[in-house]
């Protein structure tokens, strides 16, 4: 990071000084700032468009639209590295996780098969200008608009947080 003119200038790094395990601290030391969000996916694009969120109904059991359609991010740089590397994406069989922020800090769980799973990929953190988003409410922020990263920053099952539970497979 570089302040030019008053504003906070983030220049990609080069991926040659990447190693495995330590683009969360340099990701936790960005959300200390407060001035930044992370989105965590198995896939890297050039920027992120809004798209449709689905929520299950407690009482019907329907899925039905969660708000407009928006690109999500969290304050929470543990929840995007989770969330980039514990996927479906590649992987066999039924699944199950769960992630949260409590007084504790960060907690998560993970099936087996995706932990497993977890161990060969690359995750993806996009990190955005807190501005460019609305309020934070709960353990995320919202974008209706269509939103270009700062930078891209490659994660790897040595960057996962410590401590995921292990759930046993659930059977269809």
């Amino acid at each position: 990071m570089t302040f030019e003119n008053g504003f906070i200038t983030v220049k990609p790094i080069d991926k040659k000084l990447e190693k495995k395990g330590k683009n969360r601290e340099r990701l936790l030391r960005m959300q200390e700032s407060g001035k930044y969000v992370f989105h965590g996916s198995p896939i890297e694009l050039p920027k992120l468009s809004p798209l449709q969120a689905y929520r299950r109904n407690k009482e019907t059991g329907e899925m039905e639209k969660d708000g407009e359609p928006a690109v999500f991010a969290t304050q929470f740089a543990d929840i995007a590295i989770f969330r980039s590397l514990i996927n479906q994406k590649d992987v066999i069989g039924p699944t199950s996780s769960s992630f949260g922020v409590d007084d504790n800090g960060f907690y998560s769980s993970a099936t087996a098969n995706l932990y497993e799973a977890a161990k060969k990929k690359i995750g993806k953190i996009y990190v955005f200008e807190k501005s460019k988003f609305g309020d934070i409410v709960g353990m995320e922020c919202r974008s209706t608009e269509e939103v270009e990263p700062l930078e891209v920053i490659d994660v790897y099952f040595d960057d996962l947080p410590t401590g995921v539970k292990m759930i046993e497979n659930q059977k269809k």
